[in-house]
C-alpha cells in the first residue's frame, strides 16, 4: 500500500501531538500538523489526503465544507475526532470519537476498525517455531473484511523465496533462526528496496543486534512474551502495519 497522508488540527502542546508521534514512529508516516482551522484548510485545498485528526474545537464552518466535499470525492478519506470537546453543529460525520482517556491499546484496538483495507490482506510468518505460524494462522484464518491469506517459512532464506514469489502486505519475522537470520533478512529487504512494513517478532534480541537492525530501518518491535504478543494485539498491530507501513 502507499504511503499515507495524515493531517492533525489540534492545539499547541496537546498531548495529543505526542502521542500521535509516538503512534506513527513505526511507520514512514510523517503526519501534517495545523494549529489553526485557515492553515489546514489550505492545505486540503492543494493536497491530498488519507487521514484526519480534528480537534472539534478548532473547528471552522469554511474548514467542515471543505471536508465533507473531499470526503464526497474520496470516500476512503477518515476523520477522527481527538478528545470530547464541544463539537459545533456543522454537519461534519466524524468515524470515531477518541476519549481523553487514551492509551496505546485501546487507541489501535478502535482506530483499525475503521480503516478501509482490501478485501484480503497477505501475511507471511518468517520463524523457526512452526507453533508460531500455526497459532498465528489458526486465528487469522476466521477473520473477515478483511480476510486474512497467512503464509509460513521456517527460516530466513526461504522467507525471500516467499518474498520473490509474491510480495506480502505484512512481514512477521524472527530475529535466531537457522540458515538466515532475521537481521540478514530485514538488511535485503531494505538493500533491494521492497517496501514492506515489518514486525520484529523475537524471544531476546541483544542491543547490539537491535542497533543493526535500526540502521536500515525501524520496525516494529514486539517481544513473544509481552502483551503485545496475543494473537488479537498482534491482528490490530497488522492493520495498522499494513494500512499505514
Amino acid at each position: 500500500m502507499s504511503k499515507r497522508t495524515v493531517l492533525i488540527l489540534e492545539k499547541e502542546k496537546s498531548p495529543w501531538l505526542s502521542f500521535l508521534e509516538e503512534f506513527f514512529e513505526e511507520t514512514p508516516v510523517k503526519p501534517h500538523t495545523f494549529t489553526y482551522a485557515p492553515e489546514i484548510g489550505a492545505y486540503i485545498d492543494r493536497h491530498t489526503w488519507d487521514i484526519a485528526f480534528i480537534n472539534p474545537e478548532l473547528l471552522s464552518l469554511a474548514l467542515a465544507q471543505k471536508l465533507r466535499v473531499f470526503r464526497q470525492s474520496s470516500p476512503e478519506t477518515r476523520i477522527f475526532q481527538l478528545g470530547e470537546g464541544k463539537r459545533k453543529d456543522w454537519n461534519v460525520f466524524f468515524d470515531a470519537v477518541f476519549s481523553s482517556d487514551f492509551n496505546s491499546e485501546k487507541f489501535l484496538n478502535q482506530i483499525v476498525q475503521h480503516l478501509p483495507f482490501p478485501d484480503v490482506l497477505r501475511v507471511l510468518i518468517v520463524d523457526d517455531e512452526p507453533e508460531i505460524g500455526a497459532m498465528l494462522r489458526d486465528f487469522l484464518d476466521q477473520r473477515v473484511r478483511p480476510a486474512f491469506e497467512v503464509e509460513y517459512a521456517e527460516n530466513g532464506r526461504k522467507g525471500l523465496e516467499a518474498i520473490a514469489g509474491k510480495t506480502p502486505d505484512v512481514l512477521i519475522l524472527d530475529i535466531k533462526m537457522p540458515v538466515m537470520d532475521g537481521r540478514e533478512v530485514y538488511r535485503t529487504i531494505k538493500q533491494k528496496g521492497l517496501a514492506i512494513p515489518v514486525i520484529i517478532f523475537f524471544d531476546a534480541i541483544s542491543w547490539d543486534e537491535m542497533m543493526e537492525i535500526r540502521k536500515y530501518g525501524n520496525p516494529s518491535v514486539v517481544e513473544k512474551s509481552s502483551n503485545q504478543s496475543s494473537v488479537p494485539a498482534m491482528m490490530a498491530l497488522i492493520k495498522k502495519m499494513a494500512y499505514f507501513g
